[in-house]
């Protein structure tokens, strides 16, 4: 009953942390016993697989959570790391419980053998005092018969058997009374040695049952210690497992109390960000004024599509690695879709980030939610004025004003602003607003 109760409320906390993060993770199950190396090394495998999932959710998270509150983003992450252990606390527990039922069973078994060894030890003796009893009635009936012959033998009265007689019937019945009483004491005495000798026997008999009953209380109390420390050991499990299911709990709750304070939060972090993209399209509103008729002469020219072609850009790292894409995004805890403007680049803290394109460092300082952000203008490329954007960089190492080539660097990946994690954040703006950057890079 105990179990079960246990089972159900792992299960709730684990459909509400689906509910809330969108997403489950698969427990691993605990395994008890001898295990050989092969197994162990199939239990290291799994461990890593099952760290490297849980490492790789958490980095969509981090993802997810981008430009939201420190605070919560560590609670959810708390709650993810919650959720991956209930599975294996949860196993660890119903071994447990299986090792106490085991115990159980096993003190039930030799509490029915220590039973019946007693009850062959009672009956034994019920045997033995019932046979001692028909001993001493023998023994009653071979000393009166022999006070009988003592106090009528003689050859006087053996003579008078045949002269004493009346009659020939006489003499017969005298003879046979005497040889009856011969032989009942020749039989009790028969008897007697036979009931001694079995008693003998059942003894030996007895005196080994009362040593394996012996063995059978030793084994009994030991296994009542045994049954003790693997109920010890099962509370402990489902404290361990109570533990778990009250983090969970409190977190939710926390997650529940700041989530309408982190969506204001986020409103603000918005409304500063679409300022800072609201700049960049006044400066290119101002160049493109600038560049009309050098716009106009290339969209005249032969080679001239009016489009800005995929290849234009180079990767902004040595190693692209993408976390998470352009494109509209649904918030795992706030519960709303916005657009992750931009694309991410797994960057781990320190990692060298370079120019895609060349060009003029329009700025190179802090920007709210962007945090240490270097912004590169490329021209006019096609007629259509062609920015990129750096962000949450640890620090840069080119300042406004600076002219950059592709793969120039541009500064280090880092974890400033309102970002999660190190990473690097790449925005890419044709004509002022923002594009997939995915769209241009490469060929």
């Amino acid at each position: 009953m105990i179990r079960s109760r246990i089972a159900l409320v792992a299960a709730a906390g684990t459909f509400a942390l689906a509910l809330l993060l969108g997403f489950t993770l698969s427990g691993a199950s605990a395994m008890g016993g001898f295990q050989t190396a092969s197994s162990y090394d199939d239990d290291i495998d799994d461990a890593k697989a099952q760290q490297e999932a849980l490492e790789k959710k958490i980095e969509a998270l981090e993802a997810e959570l981008e430009d939201t509150d420190a605070a919560i983003v560590e609670a959810a992450k708390k709650l993810l790391e919650t959720e991956a252990k209930l599975p294996a606390a949860q196993a660890e527990l119903d071994e447990a419980n299986d090792k106490v039922d085991e115990a159980l069973v096993q003190q039930k078994l030799v509490a029915d053998k220590l039973a019946a060894a007693e009850a062959q030890d009672q009956a034994i003796s019920d045997q033995i005092t019932a046979d001692e009893a028909r001993i001493d009635e023998l023994q009653d009936i071979v000393a009166a018969l022999a006070r009988a012959q003592y106090q009528g033998v003689g050859d006087d009265e053996a003579l008078g058997l045949v002269f004493g007689s009346t009659t020939s019937q006489e003499f017969i019945d005298a003879f046979a009374a005497e040889h009856n009483a011969s032989r009942v004491q020749s039989n009790a005495l028969a008897d007697m040695e036979e009931i001694a000798a079995v008693n003998r026997n059942r003894g030996a008999r007895q005196e080994a049952v009362r040593d394996y009953i012996v063995e059978l209380k030793a084994e009994a109390d030991a296994l009542v210690v045994e049954t003790q420390r693997l109920q010890a050991i099962a509370e402990e499990k489902k404290a361990a497992l109570d533990a778990i299911i009250a983090e969970q709990t409190a977190i939710k709750k926390e997650l529940e109390a700041q989530k309408a304070q982190a969506i204001a939060k986020q409103k603000e972090l918005a409304a500063q960000q679409d300022a800072t993209r609201d700049k960049i399209k006044e400066l290119v509103k101002k160049k493109l004024a600038e560049e009309e008729a050098k716009r106009k002469a290339a969209e005249a020219a032969a080679n001239n599509t009016g489009t800005i072609a995929k290849g234009v850009l180079a990767y902004p790292t040595a190693v692209p690695y993408i976390t998470s894409s352009y494109g509209m995004r649904y918030h795992p805890v706030l519960h709303y879709w916005r657009l992750h403007a931009g694309t991410d680049f797994r960057a781990y803290c320190g990692t060298p980030i370079y120019a895609a394109r060349e060009g003029r460092v329009q700025w190179s300082t802090w920007m709210s939610g962007f945090g240490n952000q270097v912004m590169v203008d490329h021209g006019i490329v096609n007629g259509k004025s062609l920015m990129t954007s750096y962000n949450h960089l640890t620090r840069s190492v080119v300042s406004s004003g600076q002219y950059v080539t592709q793969g120039q660097l541009l500064g280090y990946s880092g974890n400033t602003g309102t970002s999660t994690a190190c990473h690097l954040h790449f925005e890419v703006y044709v004509n002022g607003d923002t594009v997939d950057p995915m769209t241009l890079i490469g060929g």
